[in-house]
């Protein structure tokens, strides 16, 4: 379903790209919440490779400050925002790299999770150009063309959310290499005490690069 409302959003173009009252309601009721804990899949299609790489994994989440984000079980890939930095974390090699939030390999997951003055709708009207948007029943798409630096790393996005619980389902990004990473967001628990230390980072278990 989700491949033929983004042809259609893609088809209408403009027609749609002044209605975005769906995702900024959306945004609004995300940053209330305390705490978010939600599974997740990835799918990751790479030029190179005849076949796609699909993982699931978790995310934690307090919206609009920390999150840690795992991807396999058990964990292959980790990255963690503590407020400050980010980390990003290779669990089979214990090797990591740490960068500031501005930093624009960690755009689009801080995007994606909501962090940020550029994941606020003000920020993200700031950040792209709207190509088109949908919806059909409660699903509402919007395509996104980024602007300036942005445009380095990524070529498109497209957000699916879901109107009636205000939550991201799905995000595709499509990377200038041609690399599309699409990730799946099941329903959330909300505003339950999280995992303690879930946003903490053993440095001491890793090579740091």
């Amino acid at each position: 379903m989700f491949s033929r409302l983004l042809a259609f959003s893609v088809i209408c173009g403009s027609a749609y790209a002044d209605d975005l009252a769906p995702l900024r309601t959306a945004l609004e009721k995300q940053a209330q919440h305390k705490s978010v804990s939600v599974a997740v899949r990835q799918t990751k299609k790479i030029p190179a490779l005849s076949e796609e790489i699909v993982q699931t994994g978790h995310v934690w989440l307090q919206p609009g400050k920390t999150f840690r984000w795992e991807l396999g079980r058990p964990p292959v890939q980790s990255a963690v925002f503590d407020g400050n930095r980010v980390f990003i974390m290779d669990e089979r090699r214990k090797t990591a790299t740490e960068m500031a939030p501005d930093d624009r390999r960690a755009k689009p997951l801080l995007l994606m999770l909501g962090i940020g003055e550029g994941a606020t709708f003000e920020g993200l009207h700031e950040s792209f150009t709207v190509g088109g948007t949908n919806q059909v029943r409660e699903h509402f798409i919007v395509s996104l063309l980024p602007k300036g630096k942005l445009r380095r790393a990524i070529k498109s996005m497209v957000m699916q959310i879901n109107t009636r619980t205000s939550f991201l389902e799905r995000i595709e990004w499509t990377q200038r290499d041609g690399t599309v990473v699409i990730t799946e967001f099941f329903p959330p628990v909300l505003n339950k005490p999280l995992p303690k230390g879930v946003f903490e980072v053993d440095r001491r278990g890793y090579t740091w690069e």
